[in-house]
């Protein structure tokens, strides 16, 4: 620590809005405590901190372990897009998040919290005594404002979000053979039953199609001679990845399905979840394929979607042992009203 520290947190802002709004929904509460101007905009949220169970650091730490490692903790209003207050619109251009937790030797949380109490802020009753590693500080970025706007606390608060899928493992083992179809059903997290219909699986020539796509004559047409010279750079990057995740000769995996919830299915092979990761040489080792259907809807009426498996096989693969691993619940977006 020092005084260096302590200057940039002691930033005189430009103005400062008390809200003070609790929201409960789905049995949680959420704490809309207000505004602040100085170089930027921002709105501040208070919300509950979901921490993760220690991990097991026993056993091999291979792909699935890694996979379900990684699941994102949820913060609710991170991901809104726009905020009225009133009639007054505040564009949300973006936002971090973070437990209070870290915030006990941050001095600038905590000198925005008296700046908030000195501004006529009460700490709800509920929140008073809630630890601060139980809680997280949704932080969002406003555009173009130069003036925070008038409020009261008759106001209805307008709260639009984007849509956000929502992750879901599953882990349901599934013998896929290539060139065949099959159905299969699985429950969801509501408890209801899915339908699933995979109506192709193929082989892809992941080289072959990387090529193709790389050396399209309609290129030169489109662009400059500049534009090409990046261009074959990233012509070479793409086969060097290429060679690293999936060797010349060797296949990825292509699904078509379709699903009776709008589901986006996410499948593995069980070699995949089962390995470990290898280190690849140079900055790139992974390219993201993803697979688009011609047609949009199935053989069973239902819209038709893909997945590609990226793991390498042989030409000469029929049968993979695979796993849905995880669907994601599409989310639409949605508006939310707070009441005065």
């Amino acid at each position: 620590m020092n005084f260096s520290t302590l200057s940039d947190c002691h930033k005189q802002l430009q103005d400062i809005l008390v809200i003070g709004k609790t929201i409960e929904r789905d049995d949680r509460k959420y704490h809309i405590l207000g505004m602040t101007l100085s170089d930027e905009a921002n709105l501040y949220i208070i919300e509950p901190y979901d921490r993760l169970e220690p991990i097991n650091r026993k056993g091999i730490r291979n792909h699935r372990r890694i996979l379900k490692e990684h699941e994102g903790r949820n913060c609710c209003y991170l991901h809104c897009s726009e905020f009225y207050l009133g009639d007054a619109k505040l564009q949300v251009q973006g936002g971090t998040s973070g437990s209070l937790e870290y915030s006990l030797e941050d001095y600038g949380t905590i000198q925005l919290f008296l700046d908030m109490m000195s501004a006529g802020w009460t700490v709800p009753e509920w929140l008073k005594d809630t630890d601060w590693t139980d809680l997280q500080m949704v932080t969002l970025h406003i555009a173009n404002i130069e003036k925070l706007p008038d409020y009261s606390p008759a106001m209805p608060i307008t709260i639009t979000h984007r849509p956000d899928p929502t992750q879901h493992i599953l882990e349901k083992t599934i013998v896929l053979n290539v060139g065949k179809s099959r159905s299969f059903s699985f429950t969801d997290d509501n408890g209801d039953n899915v339908q699933c219909h995979i109506n192709t699986i193929t082989l892809i020539d992941v080289w072959k199609n990387t090529e193709e796509e790389l050396s399209d004559p309609k290129l030169s047409e489109r662009f400059s001679p500049e534009q090409l010279e990046q261009l074959q750079q990233v012509r070479k990057k793409s086969y060097e990845t290429l060679e690293q995740c999936c060797p010349k000769g060797m296949c990825y995996i292509g699904i078509e399905y379709e699903c009776s919830k709008n589901y986006d299915l996410v499948f593995h092979s069980k070699q995949y979840l089962t390995s470990r990761p290898e280190i690849h040489q140079g900055s790139s080792s992974f390219l993201m394929m993803r697979l688009k259907p011609d047609q949009e809807t199935g053989t069973h009426g239902l819209p038709l979607k893909g997945c590609v498996i990226q793991t390498p096989f042989s030409p000469d693969t029929t049968k993979i042992p695979a796993e849905l691993f995880l669907y994601y619940k599409r989310i639409n977006a949605w508006t939310e009203t707070v009441p005065s």
